[in-house]
């Protein structure tokens, strides 16, 4: 084991960041652990069960939500959001169906740039330079195998393929573009890009069904879409994002799916824990949950970021700081740790006074990886 538990015993921290009288290199550095908020599967853990003990998914997934059953079920479909933008151009589709039954052949190897025009949705077809058809919205938009959609999505894709169809509805002056499809096909495109698709098959199946408990968890009737295809829900990049061994651990673990007393649960999922997972009430400061509370992670240390550190100049600190302290920045305190030594809450001392914050606002001002870290004066 590493030793982890020495940073928990660590008492509360105080850097004191007085003037220099010559210039400094770096004011403060701070030594953590893991990436990501803690809670639930450490991606790293689970491909070290798989690799060092050659572990089943089910092993896995039992091992990071505690309590927790696998269960089987149905067929289900779900609403990806793609991007919203004034103008979205669609290609490789051969059909466009409105909200009254309108039924408009497209051309599959011609663009069709899509915008508002009189509260209908204006579909120009770019090779002849003229108005194919103005459709009442929504309208769904499907291609032979598949779609691609112009233009860098929220994903980071330029220009993606997906399966599935396309729904286009007014977002305020622009037009929201949804990848409508089935949840299988769905985690196509998700497992590879949320995990490395040369790992073993076993951590890959594991990924698959923690991803498939997510998005069925997220579906919201009467919202215009259920997940985002980025890293707010989990990171979905459509055909770009497949690989034969991520089809093939959905296939092995076909609509299974992660269940706690009978409905899904919810099974957040990271990168690396630093060698040991979080509570979720001591993280996000929520109820406690039964099987998202902090259990070992041996084999963590394969990460990469398993331990790291940064270094801030005061001018630096100042910097990133400087809105939230009172005054001219004094000194930065840990005052609140949870029990697996992540920080709860920080002091920023100030020349007018104190301001307290919590680890997490800490982490995003600074761009930390985590929570779990220490603070040293160099």
């Amino acid at each position: 084991m590493r030793r982890w538990a020495l940073a928990c015993a660590l008492p509360a921290l105080a850097v004191l960041l007085a003037a220099a009288a010559t210039p400094a290199r770096a004011d403060l550095r701070v030594d953590g652990r893991g990436f990501g908020h803690g809670i639930g599967m450490s991606q790293y853990g689970a491909y070290g069960y798989a690799l060092e003990e050659h572990r089943s998914y089910r092993w896995i997934l039992r091992h990071y939500y505690p309590g927790t059953r696998l269960a089987r079920t149905r067929a289900y479909a779900i609403r990806v959001k793609l991007r919203s933008a004034r103008v979205q151009t669609v290609c490789s589709a051969v059909r466009a169906v409105d909200a009254r039954g309108r039924r408009v052949r497209l051309h599959q190897d011609r663009d069709y740039r899509v915008q508002i025009r009189h509260g209908r949705l204006r579909f120009r077809d770019e090779s002849a330079h003229r108005t194919k058809a103005e459709l009442y919205a929504p309208v769904t938009v499907s291609g032979g195998r598949d779609f691609c959609l112009r233009g860098r999505a929220d994903n980071g894709v330029e220009d993606g393929a997906y399966r599935g169809a396309l729904v286009l509805a007014p977002d305020g002056n622009g037009v929201l573009a949804v990848n409508r499809l089935s949840v299988e096909r769905y985690l196509y495109g998700v497992v590879a890009s949320e995990m490395p698709s040369g790992w073993p098959l076993r951590a890959l199946e594991a990924q698959a069904v923690a991803a498939r408990t997510y998005a069925l968890g997220a579906r919201r009737a009467g919202a215009p879409f259920d997940v985002f295809s980025d890293t707010r829900s989990q990171v979905y990049r459509g055909i770009r994002g497949e690989s034969l061994r991520a089809v093939r651990a959905v296939h092995a673990t076909s609509r299974r799916v992660v269940t706690y007393r009978g409905r899904l649960a919810q099974t957040y999922f990271f990168s690396t824990s630093g060698g040991r997972t979080a509570d979720i009430d001591q993280v996000w400061g929520v109820p406690a949950v039964p099987y998202l509370h902090s259990v070992s992670d041996p084999y963590d240390y394969l990460s990469p970021v398993h331990t790291w550190s940064v270094r801030f100049s005061e001018r630096e600190l100042r910097r990133r700081l400087g809105s939230l302290v009172p005054g001219r920045l004094r000194g930065v305190r840990v005052i609140a740790r949870g029990p697996a030594g992540r920080v709860k809450l920080v002091e920023l001392e100030g020349s007018r006074g104190t301001e307290q914050l919590s680890g997490g606002e800490l982490r995003t001002r600074l761009g930390l990886r985590s929570t779990w870290f220490r603070l040293r004066r160099i």
